[in-house]
């Protein structure tokens, strides 16, 4: 009866002993459980597997920019296009822009009075400034450059490059009853053409007061400009045109002093 009662107070022991330890193992159940579902899920027929639906997944190319867009590329497309054709229209203005030749008259561009050549065979032109025993200040058509004067050969003068009209001798003079007129020739020794070249005289009291005064063209080269203008009143460079200018005055017998001058243009 002792041993009985003994192994049934044992038990009871090993009982209880083991219901404490799973208390203070929770984890226990929560791995087994896990396990189970795992090998459950494992022995499933592929017909029960479940697939994402992708249906309602959208493409990025075809999805909304997350930014507003102001412009789509067609719209910048066509605002290039239009930019091209408004250059396109400002050139061709530009190139049909006629200058104002008396605006490029008043262009200054440098004197061009001295030709230096140089010991690598450069030949450089323009007007000397300063020059001193090692070098030279030559202002050009680009600015001012400094040349050094071991590297010069020869330094010589040359003529501008502009008309210079002088009368070829004194004008043969006509008088008349109401009119007086001067005709001869005028030379060209400049280094460029002149254009319009016309001849003026003046008629002078002996109170130098102004009695009548006239001017004519002369008779030159005849040239077509590029506007599509023809002249005969040109002289080109040491060429010689004549002249005749009829000056008319009431009274002849009042002129004391006569004056003369030569006006020309310049196009090109």
């Amino acid at each position: 009866m002792k041993l009985h009662t003994k192994f049934i107070l044992l038990l009871s022991i090993i009982l209880i002993g083991c219901s404490q330890i799973e208390a203070l193992n929770p984890m226990s159940k929560k791995e087994s459980s896990e396990t189970e579902s795992s090998n459950n899920s494992g022995n499933q027929s592929p017909s029960v597997i479940q697939f994402r639906d992708d249906s309602d997944v959208k493409n990025i190319r075809n999805s909304e920019p997350f930014y507003p867009m102001d412009e789509t590329v067609d719209d910048i497309q066509n605002q290039i296009n239009d930019l091209k054709s408004r250059v396109i229209e400002y050139e061709s203005k530009i190139n049909n822009v006629a200058l104002d030749p008396n605006l490029l008259q008043m262009i200054k561009a440098p004197t061009l009075s001295h030709e230096i050549e140089l010991v690598n065979g450069s030949i450089v032109q323009g007007s000397i400034l300063q020059e001193d025993v090692d070098r030279i200040i030559l202002k050009t058509q680009i600015g001012q450059i400094r040349i050094e004067k071991s590297d010069v050969i020869s330094i010589k003068e040359i003529a501008p490059n502009s008309p210079d009209l002088i009368f070829d001798g004194e004008p043969e003079q006509k008088i008349y009853d109401d009119k007086r007129i001067f005709s001869g020739s005028i030379i060209n020794n400049g280094m460029r053409r002149a254009d319009f070249a016309r001849v003026i005289f003046h008629l002078w009291d002996e109170d130098t007061n102004l009695i009548s005064s006239d001017s004519a063209f002369v008779d030159g080269t005849i040239i077509q400009y590029k506007s599509g203008i023809v002249t005969d009143c040109t002289i080109e460079s040491g060429k010689i045109a004549k002249y005749e200018v009829s000056v008319p005055v009431s009274d002849t017998t009042n002129v004391r002093y006569i004056t003369k001058e030569i006006h020309f243009s310049i196009y090109d």
